[in-house]
């Protein structure tokens, strides 16, 4: 047995497993990064460049392009309910699978029945989703002015996607249901990670419940809450689909964000040019969220080798 392991574990035998598998892997990865890193190259180009149509031939203008998105008079309403959507959505969304994740924390049949249809929200495809929230949501006989008007409460019936206070906040409301189940799933594997037995020697020494959560759970927690947090910023702003379907950023732009300048500018107005620099500014921003992330990894990692 002893021989077996040694012959399992020697370091010739890992290094060659290790390049049969790099063999394998090699060309998936290189297709998927020229997938990714061709077109953010072509379009950082195209944000520093006028580009001529239909023949896509590109001339070095500087940041003019830049200068002409933050000018746009809707920028900065656009600007605003990008980070309003952002943080509302991180908010939302992690409070919710926060909450969700510690009412699924158990065992048993029944919790794990409604620990799955509590995933079903986030196994449903976004435009199905959108749909099925664009007729709730209907002024006329969407379910919610329905359930409103069903016990007496007709002044609280609203034209939820096409009044400006509440286009952003009933999509948001939408994209949180759609995606608290991730971060449900996420805070859940950390807590149920994290050893019984920290939880009944704290409990010997006199330790109430809330002193367990903030000395014992939340400590736990930190790497993961910092991983989904981060997931969820740059989710927040790759959106399109729930808003595209639901306002189409409207009414005016009272729900538009970046992801939806940048459709309007590219495929509506045909300004490649100006929408490749508003996605860099997208870029830019996910890039930040990377390298805010990136070095507490790092440290993790240092400690844990530590």
């Amino acid at each position: 047995m002893e021989r077996f392991i040694n012959g399992v574990f020697h370091p010739d035998i890992q290094q060659k497993r290790a390049r049969t598998g790099l063999k394998f892997v090699a060309p998936c990865t290189i297709v998927v990064l020229l997938m990714m890193i061709v077109p953010i190259i072509r379009t950082i180009s195209f944000a520093f460049s006028e580009v001529t149509l239909p023949s896509f031939d590109t001339q070095f203008n500087g940041i003019r392009n830049f200068e002409k998105i933050v000018t746009l008079k809707e920028f900065p309403a656009i600007v605003k309910n990008t980070v309003v959507w952002i943080v509302g959505s991180v908010v939302l969304r992690t409070g919710m699978g926060f909450v969700a994740a510690f009412i699924m924390d158990g065992q048993g049949k029944p919790v794990k029945a409604v620990r799955l249809l509590a995933l079903l929200p986030w196994t449903v495809p976004s435009i199905v989703s959108a749909n099925s929230w664009r007729w709730m949501l209907q002024s006329d006989f969407g379910l919610i002015n329905g359930m409103f008007k069903s016990v007496g409460l007709e002044s609280w019936c609203r034209l939820w996607l096409s009044t400006a206070e509440t286009a952003l906040p009933s999509v948001l409301a939408a994209y949180t249901w759609a995606g608290f189940p991730f971060v449900m799933m996420m805070i859940l594997a950390g807590l149920q990670g994290i050893p019984g037995e920290l939880y009944e020697s704290s409990a010997i020494d006199g330790a109430s419940r809330i002193q367990q959560f903030f000395y014992i759970t939340l400590p736990s927690l930190r790497s993961v809450i910092t991983m989904v947090i981060v997931l969820e910023v740059v989710n927040a702003i790759n959106a399109f689909d729930l808003l595209f379907v639901l306002t189409g950023g409207g009414p005016g732009t009272s729900s538009e964000i970046l992801g939806l300048l940048i459709y309007r500018l590219g495929f509506t107005r045909f300004d490649f040019a100006g929408a490749s620099a508003a996605s860099t500014l997208l870029i830019g921003a996910a890039l930040v969220c990377f390298l805010f992330y990136a070095p507490t990894q790092i440290r993790k990692k240092g400690r844990n080798r530590a």
